[in-house]
C-alpha cells in the first residue's frame, strides 16, 4: 500500500475534525504541530501533495491523539480505550490480547444455561 492510499481518509477526518470543532482553527493547529500553516491548507485544498506520516503524527499528537487512534473506526470511549490500549503492547501480548478477545466473543455467542431459565 502506498502512501496517498494511508494519507487521503487522512485529510478527510482531519477535514472534518476541523469543520467540527469550532475552537479548532487550522493556524492553531499548525502552530501547536510545529507545521507550516500554509501546508496543513494546501493539504487540504489539494494544491500539495499529502502529508508525510511524520507530519500526519505530529498533527494528530497536537489534536491529543495518535495517528492509529485517529484512524481508527472507534467511535465510542470504550472502543477508543481499546484501541488505545492495543497501540501500546508488544506484538506478543497484542497476540495474547486477540485470542483472549476471539475466546470471549465465542463465548458471548454461546447460549448459556441462566438465560433459558429465565424463559421458564
Amino acid at each position: 500500500m502506498n502512501e496517498p492510499d494511508i494519507i487521503e481518509p487522512f485529510l478527510q477526518r482531519l477535514s472534518e475534525r476541523i469543520e467540527s470543532d469550532p475552537n479548532l482553527t487550522v493556524s492553531g493547529l499548525a502552530v501547536k504541530a510545529g507545521l507550516n500553516n500554509a501546508a496543513i491548507r494546501q493539504w487540504l485544498s489539494g494544491t500539495n501533495k499529502s502529508p508525510t506520516i511524520a507530519s500526519a503524527r505530529k498533527v494528530c499528537a497536537a489534536l491529543g491523539t495518535t495517528l492509529e487512534e485517529f484512524m481508527s473506526e472507534a467511535r465510542t470511549p470504550e472502543e477508543k480505550e481499546i484501541v488505545r490500549l492495543a497501540n501500546q503492547l508488544p506484538d506478543h501480548l497484542l497476540k495474547e490480547l486477540l485470542g483472549y478477545g476471539r475466546g470471549l466473543a465465542a463465548a458471548a455467542r454461546r447460549p448459556h444455561p441462566e438465560d433459558s431459565a429465565d424463559d421458564e
